[in-house]
């Protein structure tokens, strides 16, 4: 009981420092399985194939940790040609809600695709919506019981407030039937959330993404290693991952994320149906009080053939590279 409310007491009060500074808010999600997500990172990456893709995907962060980060993600995309060009558009949906503060984001994503040697270079924008809540009737002032302190504070709300801001995207991404590598920078334009009391400002995010793979056919296998940077321009993340896929239908692998944690991954194909779990077992000190994370994944996708024949053979399989 002590520990849960002293739980409860940090994640508030790390809420209202957050809330009262004005801090940068980190809004992006922590999603172990980016590669299959790699339009959340990159909105050139949509129309990577020659049909219709749809994905939604979960996680549930720090289980045990009261207040802890939730996380989903939907996404849906398709490529199109027009003007003799190949295009990409798609659209994604993305909430997020830790301690006292919840984060939605709609965005559309365009991409714009041209053959470059042997693969094909697609550039991309993302255009959105950034709304972010903060719910003050679960504020609870550390000793706001005790005879000594006031249980208000007219800096803070009592109340739920929200408000919203307009976002702007950027990124390249170059695929061919072999490997692909990708930059992105999300936030560009910093937007501040304003608030009734207080405001919110997002910070710019750099993402770089890559991936190969390597076929083994004498044991009918793939392996599929990829790699993701990504800043804040003040804190560098990097996480490296390897699966095996077995007869283009299992797939297991390992993800290791410097300083943060060892994840263990599972899935499988079903004809146009690919489902997908992630573990992460931190490796910091949130170890000791958290029971890891979890989270799932379940992508559609069928053929459309929208794109030009020319583009066919570098979107069989790229999509979960």
């Amino acid at each position: 009981m002590f520990k849960t409310r002293m739980d409860k007491r940090v994640i508030v009060l790390l809420s209202l420092i957050i809330f009262c500074t004005g801090l940068q808010a980190q809004f992006d999600a922590q999603f172990s399985q980016y590669w299959a997500t790699k339009s959340y990172y990159n909105p050139s990456c949509v129309g990577e194939t020659s049909g219709v893709n749809a994905l939604i995907i979960n996680r549930q962060q720090w289980v045990g940790i009261s207040g802890a980060p939730r996380s989903l993600f939907a996404s849906a995309d398709l490529p199109f040609a027009r003007w003799g060009k190949d295009q990409g558009i798609g659209i994604g949906l993305y909430k997020d809600e830790a301690g006292l503060f919840s984060n939605v984001s709609l965005g559309v994503n365009y991409a714009y695709k041209l053959n470059l040697m042997n693969g094909v270079l697609s550039l991309g924008t993302q255009l959105g919506i950034l709304s972010q809540s903060f719910d003050g009737t679960k504020v609870d002032l550390l000793g706001s019981s005790d005879e000594y302190h006031e249980g208000t504070d007219p800096y803070i709300p009592s109340t739920s407030v929200s408000g919203t801001a307009f976002d702007l995207g950027l990124g390249v991404n170059y695929t061919t039937d072999h490997y692909y590598a990708g930059l992105s920078f999300l936030h560009l334009l910093e937007p501040t959330i304003q608030f009734e009391k207080g405001s919110s400002k997002v910070g710019r995010t750099m993402f770089l993404t890559g991936g190969a793979n390597f076929p083994m056919e004498s044991y009918s296998t793939v392996l599929y290693p990829s790699a993701l940077l990504k800043s804040d321009f003040n804190v560098v993340q990097a996480e490296l991952t390897c699966r095996a896929e077995y007869k283009s239908r299992f797939w297991g692998g390992l993800s290791y994320r410097l300083k943060d944690a060892v994840v263990m991954m599972a899935g499988a194909k079903m004809k146009n149906i690919s489902v997908g779990y992630a573990y992460d077992i931190s490796t910091s000190k949130l170890g000791a009080v958290s029971g890891g994370s979890h989270e799932i994944f379940a992508a559609y996708s069928f053929d459309m053939q929208f794109v030009s024949k020319s583009k066919r053979k570098y979107n069989k399989s790229l999509r979960f590279l």
